[in-house]
């Protein structure tokens, strides 16, 4: 993980070089490099175990990195003000800011050690080198008297909300949040050239709060913070350091210009992928459209292969990856649920008949097919609510079920509270295990207590989502489980749902949820389903080659099997199929270039957005503009090539009807 941006100022104070840290197989962040001049206030943000204040120890020299060094301007004093662990001595409360640093105590012995060198009688050499040095210990403590007065203390402690007579009382007579505002007085009043705050905020009240931004406002030296109060950093930073999912951001502004940017830069990414999507829906469209044309088998291959060639964007996630602590499952037998010879109609219509299916511990299920092919009706058979006409439905040894559908969301009671709904169901889990698993579905602090009533349709999708995922069943049915969800919720369903430890089988349109969670694919066709083991990679790869060896089939049959005819007719015949044959080989001509043409273009315009992306790697910012004009000018070209395509590749089906 390296940093998008890179901020400068004048007089570099800290140096962090290629840092790297992990504990086990967990890597908290790699390769992270910044630097923290004077002047500059950073604002160090990231997600709950990201990595912060792990950082902060390092820097501070508390703790070390796997790799990577830190390295302080010379002569650079660091002051770390913790989230716990105060040290404190059993002095009192003015004496302990006031308290001298080793460093100054130091200073002082020797001064009185030269005093008694130079009492004592020495040649002349040696008292000219200790005068000279007295003489640098006395400007010193001079400075450092002027600039630690007693009075700079009380101003300190007053400013974040201590009264005059706590200035006498002991330090081990305040509690937690006093204790932390005295070790932040003594941070300050030390006045390093280096300050790391790890949640600063936490213990102090708006009028304090608004003291200290004005004092860091007023700071010389550089400053690394991290907070959760969102106006507090948008009011002091200058930088913001991101730890994110996939990378480390460092970039210029406050807070909102950080969110600001990163949305940006999220949209362009989405929209990067969302017309590789759009390319990669074409051609699939042109191999389902010819799937059965013999003339068209060598264009069905070069699509496939072009397909391989297309590079996909990865979208970053939006929440932090969360490990869920849900109950174990009972251990059920190795076959789940088996289905033998299912018969099921509706009136007259045959939706299924003589189905044998078999799932196994350990499955997890994506049904897939057409709408209206019937993965509901099977989903439904399959989890025991829908009656069918005749065979065998069996769950296999020690199997308890679960099933999620929509209605689940109309059966939470209004009047409960979110965490009232989930103790319905939680047995012996304790409120604390309760409030992990609700924060991982993005309900924290006061917001468990909220009442189903005043939900909306997504939130009340992640209280149904929770509540089902803590429940003791091995076998989970899921029917569209993503519906009313938005990005960072799906991305936590998908977290669930890998954690989860007995077996699933779901249904659907979320294609990222099917390639992240299946390991088996059921495609529901003609009235059966047909197992596809491997994931949904594995499933595209095959069903693709299914449909070029289908083509390959279709043309050895066509052409071992000549029509016989009277011979003028069948003059009239080879004429008619030689223009026709010669009109086709012109637009096949034609789509290839366009083709051809059409990839060159996107291949242009994928590298122009990588530019607006991360604009870091161009040479001159100045460019941006003109790509941008070249941008729309390659897309505009893309689309007039793609409707050009489109009439060609239908005028040529019609030539091969």
């Amino acid at each position: 993980m390296s940093p998008t941006s890179i901020v400068k100022y004048s007089v570099v104070m800290l140096n962090a070089n290629n840092l790297t840290k992990g504990y086990g197989n967990e890597i908290l962040f790699s390769d992270l490099s910044f630097n923290a001049s004077h002047g500059e206030r950073i604002a160090l943000i990231g997600a709950n175990g990201s990595g912060k204040s792990t950082l902060m120890d390092i820097l501070a020299g508390e703790s070390t990195a796997d790799s990577g060094k830190v390295v302080l301007k010379r002569n650079c004093k660091i002051a770390y003000l913790k989230q716990e662990n105060f040290k404190f001595g059993n002095r009192r409360l003015l004496q302990e800011v006031c308290q001298e640093p080793d460093e100054i105590g130091e200073l002082r012995k020797e001064l009185s050690d030269i005093h008694q060198s130079l009492s004592n009688g020495i040649n002349k050499q040696t008292q000219a080198t200790l005068l000279a040095r007295m003489a640098k210990i006395d400007d010193h403590l001079e400075i450092y008297t002027q600039n630690n007065t007693e009075h700079q203390a009380k101003a300190i402690l007053s400013g974040l909300g201590f009264k005059q007579n706590d200035f006498n009382r002991l330090i081990n007579e305040f509690s937690g949040g006093w204790i932390m505002r005295a070790y932040l007085s003594k941070v300050l009043f030390s006045e390093p050239d280096v300050l790391l705050l790890d949640e600063p905020t936490n213990h102090l009240d708006l009028d304090v709060n608004l003291w200290f931004e004005e004092y860091l406002l007023n700071f010389k030296g550089a400053v690394l913070v991290t907070s959760h109060d969102r106006a507090f950093l948008n009011s002091v930073a200058t930088t913001v350091l991101a730890i994110e999912e996939e990378q480390v951001v460092m970039q210029k502004g406050n807070y909102d210009e950080y969110l600001i940017s990163r949305e940006q830069s999220f949209k362009t990414k989405q929209a990067t992928a969302e017309r590789i999507e759009k390319q990669i829906k074409k051609q699939m469209k042109f191999v389902e459209r010819f799937r059965s044309k013999a003339t068209k088998a060598r264009q069905v291959q070069s699509r496939l292969k072009s397909l391989d060639r297309i590079e996909k964007i990865d979208l970053p996630r939006t929440t932090k990856r969360v490990r869920y602590s849900f109950p174990e499952p009972p251990r059920s037998g190795n076959e789940v649920i088996n289905l033998e010879n299912l018969n099921k109609s509706y009136g007259e219509h045959v939706v299924y008949r003589g189905v044998d299916l078999v799932l196994n511990r350990g499955d997890k299920v994506a049904l897939v097919g057409a709408n209206g092919a019937g993965k509901s009706t099977m989903l439904k058979i399959l989890a025991g609510v829908l009656d069918f006409d005749s065979g065998k439905r069996q769950l296999g040894h020690n199997v308890a079920t679960g099933y999620y559908a929509q209605h689940l969301l109309e059966l939470l009671n209004p009047k409960k509270t979110i965490i009232q709904e989930l103790q319905e169901v939680a047995g012996a889990a304790s409120q604390g295990v309760l409030r992990n698993i609700l924060g991982g579905f993005l309900f924290s602090g006061d917001d468990i207590h909220k009442t189903i009533s005043v939900l909306s349709g997504g939130e009340k999708a992640r209280v149904a989502l929770a509540k089902l995922l803590i429940q003791s069943s091995n076998l989970l049915f899921m029917d569209e489980p993503t519906n009313h969800l938005d990005i960072a919720s799906r991305e936590i369903l998908t977290d669930a749902l890998n954690d989860y430890k007995g077996t699933l089988c779901f249904i659907t349109h979320d294609r990222t949820l099917i390639h992240q969670v299946a390991n088996k694919i059921v495609k529901v066709e003609d009235g059966r389903p047909i197992v596809y083991t491997g994931n949904y990679s594995s499933y595209l790869a095959i069903t693709n080659n299914m449909v070029v060896e289908q083509d390959s089939v279709y043309i050895s049959e066509k052409t071992s099997n000549p029509h016989k005819l009277p011979k003028g007719k069948r003059n009239r015949e080879r004429n008619a199929r030689r223009n026709s044959v010669n009109k086709l080989r012109k637009l096949n001509q034609r789509i290839r270039t366009v083709e051809s043409e059409l990839e060159n273009i996107n291949s242009e315009i994928n590298n122009l957005e990588r530019f607006f992306i991360n604009p870091k790697e161009l040479d001159d910012p100045g460019q941006l503009a003109e790509f941008g004009i070249k941008h729309e000018a390659l897309q505009k070209q893309s689309k007039e090539l793609e409707k050009e395509w489109e009439q060609l590749s239908s005028e040529a089906e019609t030539n091969i009807s």
